[in-house]
């Protein structure tokens, strides 16, 4: 169930920061690692759902827009807070596991030949790229003026949705 939620959170945040993150242009590919990998596939997956997605909103009455903003918010931040609360539980239970490792000397055997220490190396390599691009995607979206001008732009693009969707995931966090 917590692979199924985080990899749901993880198709939800590219699809919601695919576009403002490609848009930029920069003198270093930040998309480096598995995140890069992850966008690109979600990418091309990501582009006719939200076209036919749109399609069907655009139809709705500015009541059905509230309902399904406030729908969407409030799965949006139960899926957050609750794959949140797991990460967290995920990553203290790999540090353990990586200490008790590393006492119990199995860390430093795999260092101590020469193919172990090539197979260290790339796999951190690429972890860094990895968190690199999540770091850079995270600050460009996630930056307070981004945010504010993405809700000014909603709410003149679609008030009843943008307030049906706080509506909904304010919910989400209270209950």
């Amino acid at each position: 169930m917590y692979l199924l939620r985080s990899f749901l959170l993880l198709i939800t945040l590219i699809v919601l920061f695919v576009s403002p993150v490609h848009s930029q242009q920069r003198s270093y590919n930040h998309d480096g690692g598995l995140w890069g990998e992850v966008k690109r596939v979600t990418e091309t997956i990501a582009t006719p759902v939200e076209a036919a997605v749109n399609k069907r909103y655009d139809k709705l009455s500015d009541r059905g827009k509230f309902v399904a903003g406030a729908a969407l918010g409030f799965g949006a931040s139960r899926f957050a807070v609750s794959t949140t609360v797991n990460t967290v539980k995920s990553v203290g239970a790999a540090y353990i596991a990586f200490e008790a490792l590393e006492y119990a000397g199995i860390l430093k055997e795999a260092r101590s030949t020469k193919e172990g220490d090539e197979i260290i190396v790339k796999t951190r390599d690429y972890l860094l790229r990895t968190a690199d691009g999540i770091r850079v995607d995270i600050r460009t979206n996630l930056n307070p003026n981004a945010i504010k001008d993405r809700i000014d732009k909603s709410m003149k693009r679609d008030k009843h949705g943008t307030t049906g969707f706080g509506f909904g995931a304010f919910l989400g966090f209270v209950l």
